[in-house]
């Protein structure tokens, strides 16, 4: 059967899996994958009303942010649904604050509270556009963790000192839960541009997550079988090219090269040939008169 070039672009992002599941390395890069459809899902309302007709219904999406969450760190979020502005907005502020404050946070814990620091900073690093919701959520998450996790109870006294650390830097309760509304914001949704979009697959590239236990396992697991769902019923039901590149369902297409026109051959004026010199043979001069 012939496969027209589109088709064969779009084919090339599917999640291939055998007989006994998909391999890690495939699970490994699905909360990147994940990212990417989520995002465009939520800030395109074109492509949320193409998948609405089939049943990608809010409590859809918010449970595929769930199972990313999940598979990507800690806890769950319901994101709310908002007007893209809004989520823009929320998105932007979070890649803007993630960067300096992640440094500021590892300086601050580093040498004070070693142990608070391995547990805060596992895996975990800033991150750029859409990635950045994650990253920041799963920081959230273990400064959480620190202060009322059962899992901690032994380490508690440890852990409270340092966020008293970070409080003196600013990580204060009231930040923490200004940041954890900018996550809720922007969880609904992601950027509206293709360019954008097309730096925010290598960003999510970034989200690739590292397969370290059963249970994690099991996650990876459970958000893959969510998006190999929706995305195979948004290959069937979404034809526009630009809207699959969106979701991270195909790759914009290479610009073909300009093929460069031979130069013209320098113009070669032929020589004319010189006059022949006058070679006539000179007439005798008369001799002298001698009378």
């Amino acid at each position: 059967m012939h496969t027209s070039p589109d088709r064969e672009v779009a084919l090339s992002t599917e999640i291939e899996i055998d007989s006994e599941g998909p391999s890690r390395q495939v699970l490994a890069e699905v909360p990147g994958r994940a990212l990417r459809f989520l995002t465009a899902a939520g800030k395109n309302r074109q492509i949320r009303a193409l998948l609405r007709e089939r049943g990608y219904t809010d409590e859809e999406h918010r449970e595929g942010w769930d199972l990313l969450h999940r598979a990507s760190g800690f806890g769950t979020g319901e994101p709310d649904e908002v007007e893209d502005a809004e989520v823009g907005r929320a998105i932007a502020e979070l890649d803007a604050w993630d960067e300096p404050h992640f440094r500021l946070i590892r300086a601050a814990l580093q040498r004070r509270h070693p142990a608070q620091e391995r547990f805060v900073f596992d895996n975990l690093t800033a991150q750029v556009g859409p990635a950045a919701v994650v990253s920041v959520k799963t920081l959230l998450d273990r400064l959480d963790a620190l202060d009322k996790s059962p899992a901690r109870k032994a380490t508690r006294k440890d852990d409270h000192a340092a966020l008293e650390t970070l409080a003196k830097r600013g990580i204060t309760k009231e930040e923490r839960s200004r940041l954890r509304q900018l996550v809720d914001v922007a969880s609904g949704a992601g950027t509206a541009d293709e360019e954008d979009d097309e730096e925010a697959i290598g960003d999510a590239a970034a989200v690739r997550a590292v397969v370290d236990s059963e249970e994690h396992v099991e996650a990876l697991r459970a958000l893959h079988a969510w998006y190999r769902e929706w995305a195979e019923t948004a290959r069937a039901v979404v034809k526009r090219r630009d809207f699959l590149v969106r979701l991270g369902l195909a790759h914009r297409k290479a610009k073909a090269k300009a093929k460069p026109t031979a130069a013209a051959p320098p113009d070669v004026v032929k020589p004319t040939a010189a006059a022949p010199l006058d070679v006539t043979k000179p007439t005798a001069a008369a001799p002298p008169d001698l009378f």
